[in-house]
């Protein structure tokens, strides 16, 4: 019987850096980060929700991945819970399956290490993806620091994969 792959789309919201993945069954398709800081704050909620609904509309994913995030009180802060409310009413009318995870949890599943830090996860990422290495080690530490939300998409796919793996069957 033939298994069809399932595009899944996971993101680390941000909103100076928004990292993103893009599986299609256990192949990692695409990856990457959207450069928010150089915006105008006012302007970065509408581009990252215009760039979501490109991504949605070009991989056509059955599934959404997002890292949790909270309110905030001071307003400006708040429009990162937005961003992933916006994500959210997205996948509910695209009728996609929607999951989100905790930092701490993916971190727990991928690095067997709830507190482990952004480097670490990204060296595992790495070692699952050979063609990610190249983004460990950068020149300087804010280029770093940028594809490391591109990691911690990488990982949120990964931890989804691993709770929502359908059972093998024996032979």
């Amino acid at each position: 019987m033939k298994t069809r792959n399932r595009t899944t789309l996971a993101l680390d919201p941000g909103l100076r850096e928004l990292g993103f993945a893009v599986f299609s069954g256990k192949r990692l398709a695409d990856g990457g980060v959207l450069a928010l800081r150089t915006l105008p704050r006012p302007q970065r909620l509408p581009a990252a929700r215009r760039q979501l609904r490109l991504w949605v509309r070009a991989y056509k994913p059955k599934a959404l991945i997002i890292e949790q995030t909270h309110r905030h009180p001071v307003p400006w802060l708040d429009d990162l819970y937005r961003l992933v409310g916006s994500a959210i009413r997205l996948a509910h009318r695209r009728r996609m399956r929607l999951a989100t995870y905790s930092p701490q949890t993916v971190r727990k599943s991928v690095v067997g290490n709830g507190w482990a830090t952004k480097r670490e996860v990204a060296e595992i990422v790495a070692a699952r993806y050979p063609a990610l290495r190249i983004y460990l080690t950068q020149d300087r530490k804010w280029k770093e620091r940028h594809w490391q939300n591109m990691f911690d998409a990488v990982a949120l796919g990964l931890h989804d994969r691993s709770v929502h793996q359908p059972p093998s069957r024996g032979r």
